[in-house]
């Protein structure tokens, strides 16, 4: 191995010193040598990866395996092949648990050990104090039992002494004992490398993998603290938010910059705060939610690449220190303020906002598109079809005047063979194979004509068997047809493309018109996108134009005069001669020489918040009172049952502080907890018991919004701020508010 100049060591210890342990000790030096590879001008981190009793390691080209302490190749000069390194000695299931009792969690180590000393004195049983690296807090743990309901005698002593927001924690039993590494290769030859940490160098500019999963840098295997083996990547922080921002706010997803340029910056200041945060167990930050998703050179996008390299080290801070940058996935609507949720966090930046623009912002925001009026079309049953009736016109199978062509019309056979015609050609099937069109007469023969003439006869005999066709139809007429009619009839009930009517019969003796097939056609047409139906999302609205995000991309496109346009009520299509749209909007559209000609608002519409677009903008789930007690006496021990009480609620309308009433104790939880004990996505929630003739609780049902803690940066609300034009330093100013942006270099470590 050629050996680094002087100047090279030394440069790659300035950019990492403070806040990474011991960086001089000579293992360390080694290893920030070898990193240095990467780019040795940035700050290295170390980064925690996945742990087991064995991990796999391999690159695409030759790669090293070296002794951390002296650098000298392991085993062989180089492999060329994927490795298993072994934890031999250590637990293949992992160590046993023990329980504790926490009763507090101090922003200070001596608040924390004077509380300690009070609950041991007056309980009479010892305890220790904690540090949480994830929170940054010392939290106050009495007791030691091997199962949970053990504790219940001492909780009891607890609450006679004053202690509230109890919370029964899990902790390894012991440290494993003498652990070592074992090297083992494809053909089950093994080296027993009686070494606690090696290091995986990889060929210049090359990656190497964990377990399949590629990564810059470089990787330390160590025996971790429990007997495992723990990978840790040495990577540049730059090269290291690669990884973070795609992981953390999909580009594909969410594909505005100034969003992910926001998320960089906030994952940046982030990484640059906390590092060192797991220094006890051998690396800076986990690769996890517990610290910020890390996904490694797998996640790695263009889009997001350009985020983190416009922004290259900007970072928040007050009064010249990095910022606490909270963030999380989708804060329903309003964030919550810091302290609320994590009381050791009480910085006047971590204050809860509106998800939205502000009132005069959003009076310029939306805007109204105007469209051709559009008369509702019902079919003979009383189906409303105006919008596939629509669609088909837009496509030019269908007429919209009225007359002989109108909807409401009988359709003969040879109406019935042009539209069978047309559909085709727009889907890319051959098209009618007979001469002569088939009968229309009747709706059963209207059907069979219609799948017989688009070749879907086969997908009714293969999809579709013999005793399907009576529970479809439900209908003694309809079940009287020959075969293939009442094939062809079950087969569009099957797909939802034709309806009964009222009650329960399908009359198809009778006449069809050009209304009751118009939901036929259409469903055909869709399974080949024969319609040129294209989906987006409102990015703004200009004078009689749209532009619309598309995949990775932008579009505006101008909006014909006599477009159909479409709105949502009840959760259906209706026509608007006047659509308002707002930034946000997920529209499904098509054009017609380069205009708009159809255009129909897509569900859900949720409102005016920034992060609506979010799947989990809104949820429900319901929950029964045994898997409740299942989770909640894993935490706090409560027995049955008896009631969930809202103590106080926050600006956000977050629960911040609950009482939990048990049959052997109540207990209020606070801030995180909340969430945490009742195992659910979010806090900003309503609660609702439902409960028998007794009164005893039977299931409780949680209706709520958003998703993760609700404090700092929206995710998803800074994709909504970015689409209504913000700048990244607009989000971050409005979620961070007096916050500062910094570089590394002027934010102090």
């Amino acid at each position: 191995m050629r050996r680094p100049e002087r100047a090279l060591i030394v440069g790659v210890l300035a950019c990492t010193a403070g806040g990474m342990g011991a960086v001089d000790d000579p293992i360390s030096r080694r290893l920030l040598t070898l990193a240095g590879q990467a780019g040795q001008e940035q700050p290295i981190l170390r980064i925690g990866l996945a742990q087991g009793h064995a991990l796999a390691v391999s690159a695409k080209r030759p790669y090293r395996l070296l002794d951390a302490a002296t650098g000298l190749p392991v085993w062989k000069a180089e492999f060329a092949e994927p490795l298993q390194v072994v934890a031999e000695g250590g637990p293949r299931e992992g160590l046993p648990s023990v329980y504790r009792v926490q009763v507090g969690a101090y922003g200070e180590r001596a608040a924390a050990e004077a509380e300690l000393e009070r609950l041991a004195r007056s309980t009479g049983s010892p305890g220790i104090v904690h540090y949480d690296a994830d929170r940054g807090n010392w939290q106050v743990r009495i007791g030691r039992a091997g199962d949970r309901l053990d504790l219940n005698p001492l909780m009891e002593r607890l609450r006679e002494a004053g202690a509230s927001g109890m919370w029964i924690a899990e902790e390894p039993a012991a440290a494993a004992g003498d652990v070592a590494l074992r090297l083992v290769d494809g053909s089950y030859n093994s080296f027993p490398s009686g070494l606690a940490r090696l290091i995986v160098a990889p060929a210049r500019n090359d990656r190497i993998m964990l377990d399949g999963k590629p990564y810059r840098g470089v990787l330390e295997l160590r025996v971790s603290p429990y007997g495992t083996v723990r990978a840790v990547n040495w990577v540049n922080l730059e090269q290291y938010l690669l990884g973070v921002v795609p992981a953390e706010l999909g580009p594909e997803v969410w594909p505005e910059l100034a969003a992910l340029e926001a998320q960089a910056v906030a994952a940046r200041t982030y990484a640059w705060r906390n590092r060192g945060q797991f220094s006890a167990e051998g690396f800076d930050l986990c690769d996890t939610p517990r610290c910020q998703v890390y996904l490694g050179a797998d996640a790695e996008h263009p889009l997001s690449d350009r985020a983190v390299a416009s922004t290259r080290g900007q970072v928040l801070t007050w009064n010249g220190q990095p910022i606490v940058a909270l963030y999380t996935a989708t804060c329903g609507g309003h964030t919550e303020d810091g302290k609320e949720i994590f009381p050791e966090h009480a910085e006047p930046y971590l204050r809860g906002v509106p998800c939205r623009a502000e009132a005069d912002a959003m009076a310029t925001l939306r805007a109204k598109i105007a469209g051709r009026s559009i008369a509702a079309v019902v079919d003979e049953t009383g189906t409303d079809v105006t919008r596939d009736w629509a669609l088909l016109v837009a496509s030019g199978l269908a007429e919209a005047d009225g007359g002989q062509a109108g909807p409401d019309q009988p359709l003969d056979a040879a109406s019935l063979r042009s539209w069978t015609h047309k559909l085709a050609a727009l889907s890319g099937l051959s098209g009618p194979s007979a001469a002569e069109p088939g009968a229309a007469d009747t709706l059963a023969r209207a059907v069979t004509t219609l799948l017989e003439d688009l070749g879907w006869t086969e997908r009714a005999t293969v999809l579709l068997s013999d005793e399907d066709c009576p529970a479809l139809l439900r209908d003694p007429v309809a079940a009287a047809l020959d075969l293939r009619e009442r094939r062809a009839l079950a087969y569009l009930v099957f797909l939802e493309a034709l309806r009964p009517y009222p009650d329960g019969g399908f009359r198809p003796e009778g006449p069809a018109t050009r209304a009751r097939l118009a939901a036929a056609m259409v469903r055909i047409g869709e399974s080949y996108r024969a319609f040129g139906l294209q989906t987006g999302i409102v990015s703004g609205v200009g004078e009689g134009s749209l532009r619309l995000i598309e995949g990775k991309g932008s579009v505006r496109l101008p909006i014909a005069p006599d477009a159909a346009l479409f709105g949502l009520a009840g959760g259906r299509a209706v026509p608007a001669a006047r659509l308002e749209l707002w930034p946000g909007d997920r529209v499904q559209y098509r054009t017609s020489r380069g205009a708009i000609d159809f255009l129909e608002l897509q569900p859900p519409v949720k409102g005016t918040a920034d992060d609506r677009s979010a799947k989990v903008f809104s949820w429900e789930v319901r929950h029964s009172r045994r898997e409740l007690e299942a989770t909640l006496n894993r935490h706090v021990a409560l027995g049955t049952l008896k009631d969930l009480e809202i103590v106080r609620r926050g600006v956000s309308g977050r629960i911040v502080e609950l009482r939990v009433v048990g049959s052997q104790a109540s207990t209020i939880v606070r801030g995180f907890d909340v969430r945490r004990l009742l195992d659910l996505r979010e806090s900003l929630l309503v609660i609702e018991p439902q409960r028998n003739e007794a009164g005893e609780i039977e299931a409780v049902v949680f209706a709520g919004k958003g998703w993760g803690h609700g404090v700092g940066l929206c995710q998803v609300g800074a994709y909504g701020m970015a689409l209504r034009g913000a700048g990244f330093r607009d989000i971050l100013a409005h979620y961070y508010a007096g916050t500062r942006l910094d570089s590394l270099a002027v934010a102090a470590p």
